[in-house]
């Protein structure tokens, strides 16, 4: 606190990006996609890191189902780049999404 009693305010945007990352990290791909990354300008950069999208955690919990959740996994797999080791999409995972799935990381791992 400061002498006159009042706490300090602190600004989220000075937090290291790798601390920022942590952060995010503990929502959800969908909270990701749909608020968070509407946030800041920073918090935009780093969700567009296709290292952040190593594991992607879809879990529909049923509160959302108005989202196209495919769609959402498509963009948020899309941003990975490749470097997906971990998927969630077990309430909405059709046939096509794996396809999807199979078709791009056989052409990301080509490109290399």
């Amino acid at each position: 606190m400061a002498e006159s009693g009042r706490c300090r305010k602190r600004n989220w945007t000075e937090l290291p990006d790798e601390l920022t990352a942590v952060i995010l990290s503990r929502l959800g791909a969908v909270e990701i996609l749909i608020s968070a990354q509407k946030a800041c300008m920073k918090w935009r950069k780093i969700s567009k890191d296709p290292l952040f999208w190593g594991k992607i955690d879809m879990r529909n919990d049923g509160t959302l189902e108005e989202l196209d959740y495919e769609d959402m996994f498509r963009h948020a797999f899309d941003r990975s780049s490749g470097n997906v080791v971990d998927i969630n999409i077990e309430r909405f995972g059709t046939d096509e999404l794996l396809d999807f799935i199979t078709k791009r990381y056989l052409f990301t791992v080509t490109e290399f």
